[in-house]
């Protein structure tokens, strides 16, 4: 099974396909990593089963240890998209409405929008966008270009929050098709991008964040959705989340 520590040991223009992107992670490869084989170790002693200690112990150590993640060049990338981190409530607004009307892109989303911008301002590529950056750029940034990702309504007229993935499928269907982006650059929160990038991939976009942009890592204590309001907090919700796609590769 191909797992995420792959594509941070060098594989990630092999997931890229055959489109050449030159790639760098945050931070150096780990060869040999020390604390994976004592993780298992001690799963094999806890769980008293070598068999799933050996396949536990990878994924257990790439979710909670491993937060670098697949880089190419502005100008290696054909699209954007670009996902939103926390919001501030509107003056007023019922703080259990997914209306957008019920909130403001706040503070994150702005240093979100600002890293589309640089990105925009070297390579002029179509942008899809949460309507929280998408807000900011045109309003702020008066970029043309840009498609604005809005919460949907189920059958019953009810709108359903847009998750990660939410995100990436409906870029994906504005855009018609994977071969439509090419290669998406991913713009997102630093403690977020991670799952941002392999999301998009997981549905078959040649996925990849820009080298040499920063990403914002600070957090909004004001923020309306409470799970982004400090790192801790959040870290934990994400390692959660990775785990349940390793979870859904499990179940075929």
């Amino acid at each position: 099974m191909t797992t995420r520590r792959t594509l941070i040991k060098g594989a990630t223009t092999a997931v890229l396909g055959a489109a050449t992107v030159s790639t760098k992670v945050l931070a150096a490869p780990i060869t040999q990593p020390s604390l994976e084989p004592l993780m298992e170790r001690q799963l094999a002693r806890a769980l008293g089963d070598e068999g799933v200690a050996r396949k536990l112990a990878p994924l257990l150590f790439d979710v909670t240890m491993l937060w670098s993640y697949p880089q190419m060049q502005a100008q290696e990338a054909d699209s954007l998209i670009a996902y939103s981190f926390g919001n501030r409530l509107a003056p007023g607004a019922d703080a259990q409405s997914l209306e957008p009307a019920a909130s403001l892109p706040g503070p994150i989303n702005a240093s979100l929008a600002e890293a589309v911008a640089k990105i925009r301002a070297s390579r002029t590529i179509p942008v899809y966008a949460q309507w929280e950056i998408a807000q900011i750029l045109q309003q702020d940034y008066h970029m043309d270009r840009i498609t604005p990702l809005y919460p949907e309504r189920g059958g019953d007229g009810k709108i359903t929050y847009l998750s990660t993935e939410g995100v990436a499928k409906a870029a994906l269907r504005h855009a018609g098709s994977a071969s439509a982006l090419g290669r998406v650059a991913i713009v997102g929160h630093r403690d977020h991008v991670k799952r941002c990038i392999l999301t998009s991939q997981q549905i078959g976009l040649a996925a990849a964040a820009i080298s040499g942009v920063p990403l914002p890592v600070e957090y909004d204590p004001q923020s309306g959705q409470p799970w982004t309001r400090d790192r801790t907090t959040y870290l934990l919700g994400d390692i959660m989340a990775q785990l349940m796609i390793e979870r859904s590769k499990l179940l075929g």
